[in-house]
């Protein structure tokens, strides 16, 4: 067996865990693991750079006995040097390894020793939380700027600003993931998402992963990706009417059309609502409940068709003929002239205007709806597509759950999102933008019946888990901490997690460090990691991680490009 020889280096002062850790694993790089600990005119130097000192003080022969006691070091040495690198040690040692923990970038003169000696560089082994900067979508259905949840969370909001153009400026999507669609960034700890100072070794979630894989965990530094995206939504009109493909589809249609389909990853996805009254579009209605609208609603039927309506009639009860009367009507509503939906859209609108005071109430409710939608998109094909669809309205901390393949849209209001991480979306309603009808028709679950809803868990006081067994990639956790309270847990032995805070302040700590968290901060805990979250106020934080299912199955790299 080939000896390789592994240098890490530090202060541990004190030693604690998150250093055991990194001490760990960088053993594992090699056959033989030497540490260099920083000497104590280091250590004084390191003081008078920093507002406040170090809570404990050792000498560096303590601390290199300390660290000379771990089953996983084979020797422990003093630092030699007198600047704050270990260059000059390392050039004594001339090992094949240099794994750094991360806390720091390497000094130059640590870089030009293992360029000039040919010692392998491995940085970041001792990451246990990164702060990170969110990546801001400005979708047009977003809300304006100082109504906006997420231009409230970022720091975006401008109250000052009343008239002007960039106050209307729309706040959608928050982005907590590596999606390359919208990466979130690495910045330094204590700063400020719009005035940080970024971390020079990084410039975003995804080169932290390449350069540093070990804080995603053994089972994901591979694939060097998170199989999950966090988000967070604010909805001033309706999204469009859209379905996202399942892993075969997606596959195919990245590769055959990449420029639409931006990664080959299938999409499920859960909506966990943050307002009363958050309201959606999801699945398609129990077929009986169709029928009853399109007798209700003879614009409609002019739509798909007299034999559509009667094709429904016949099929209740039989769940085969069902599916095939309904995929029938939808095709052929897609598959509408402009036109006819032009006019029939004009005459539904004047109707849904002035319901029947017989109407019961959730067709009054659907008139409602299609007045809204009118409002905002006129004469297009999606406003007839949602009478087929169920219309809900959630209160805060109800739960919807999107699959693959089947249709859903958002209405209003502010949610949490988490998916699996994709970009794929088949549109087909209720926006300017291409419409793959062809594959929407053909994809779709043809499946009446309620929304699909996630029950949470009360795992603890506080503590509430949205998770369902169909779900391989994602479970999120909602924390709600009084004043005072504090929460000590483990949200993932085997992968990251994502935090958000989304209202309150307090801390949070681990191995000893502790940071300030403020609403809208985000971090990411390296896998494995235990933090513990101190409310100075009250708070509420999502964390979102892998269920621990998902690690004991191989599972393919979403493989974005």
């Amino acid at each position: 067996m080939t000896k390789r020889v592994v240098v890490a280096s530090g202060y541990f002062n004190p030693l604690h865990y998150g250093h055991v850790s990194y001490l760990e694993k960088a053993r594992d790089l090699g056959t033989s693991l030497i540490v260099i600990v920083n000497n104590d005119v280091q250590a004084a130097l390191r003081r008078s750079k920093r507002a406040q000192a170090e809570d404990m003080t050792l000498p560096a022969r303590e601390r290199v006995k300390l660290v000379r006691s771990l089953q996983c070091v084979d020797a422990a040495v003093e630092a030699v040097d007198l600047d704050d690198s270990v260059a000059e040690t390392l050039q004594l040692l001339h090992p094949d390894i240099f794994a750094n923990g991360g806390g720091r970038a390497p000094a130059q003169q640590e870089v030009q020793v293992c360029q000039k000696l040919r010692i392998q560089m491995v940085d970041g082994l001792g990451i246990q939380l990164l702060s990170l900067a969110p990546y801001t979508q400005h979708y047009d259905w977003g809300k304006p700027r100082n109504e906006s949840i997420i231009a409230a969370l970022t720091g975006q909001q401008s109250p000052h600003l009343t008239d002007e153009p960039d106050a209307q400026k729309p706040f959608a999507e928050m982005w907590m993931g590596d999606h390359p669609s919208g990466p979130a960034r690495v910045v330094s700890p204590g700063s400020s998402p719009r005035h940080d100072r970024v971390v020079h070794r990084s410039t975003s979630l995804q080169d932290v992963f390449h350069k540093t894989p070990s804080v995603l965990g053994p089972a994901l530094q591979d694939a060097k990706q998170l199989p999950f995206l966090l988000k967070v939504l604010s909805i001033h009109k309706a999204l469009s009417i859209q379905a996202h493909p399942d892993r075969d589809l997606a596959s195919r249609l990245h590769r055959e059309r990449p420029d639409i389909y931006k990664d080959p990853n299938h999409k499920p996805e859960i909506a966990i609502a943050l307002t009363d009254d958050f309201q959606a579009l999801c699945g398609f209605r129990e077929v009986s409940e169709i029928v009853q609208i399109l007798e209700y609603l003879p614009e409609a039927v002019a739509i798909v068709g007299p034999d559509s309506l009667e094709s429904l009639k016949a099929a209740i009860g039989d769940q085969q003929a069902e599916s095939i009367a309904l995929k029938n009507a939808y095709t052929r509503l897609m598959h509408a002239p402009e036109q006819d939906v032009a006019e029939q859209l004009k005459l539904l609108h004047a109707r849904a205007q002035q319901p029947s005071p017989a109407a019961p109430p959730n067709i009054k409710e659907l008139c409602e709806l299609v007045c809204t939608l009118h409002a905002q998109y006129e004469n297009d094909i999606g406003i007839f597509a949602a009478l087929l669809m169920n219309y809900a309205r959630l209160k805060v901390g109800e739960c919807l759950y999107m699959a693959q393949n089947v249709p859903h849209a958002y209405i209003a209001g502010d949610i949490v999102e988490c998916m699996a991480c994709s970009d794929n979306v088949v549109r087909g309603g209720l926006t300017p933008k291409f419409k793959d009808v062809e594959v929407l028709c053909a994809m779709l679950r043809y499946e009446g019946g309620p929304p699909a809803t996630v029950k949470p868990t009360v795992l603890d006081k506080g503590i509430k888990l949205y998770a369902d067994p169909d779900i391989e990639e994602f479970q999120v956790m909602h924390l709600h901490l009084e004043a005072g309270g504090r929460q000590h847990r483990l949200f993932s032995s085997e992968g990251p997690a994502m935090a958000l805070n989304l209202k309150g302040a307090g801390t949070v700590t681990i191995s000893g460090e502790t940071r300030d968290v403020t609403p809208g901060k985000v971090f990411m805990f390296a896998a494995g990691v235990e933090p513990e979250i101190h409310a100075k106020t009250e708070m509420d934080v999502f964390v979102a991680c892998c269920p621990p299912q998902y690690f004991q199955t191989p599972h393919a790299s979403p493989a974005h490009k």
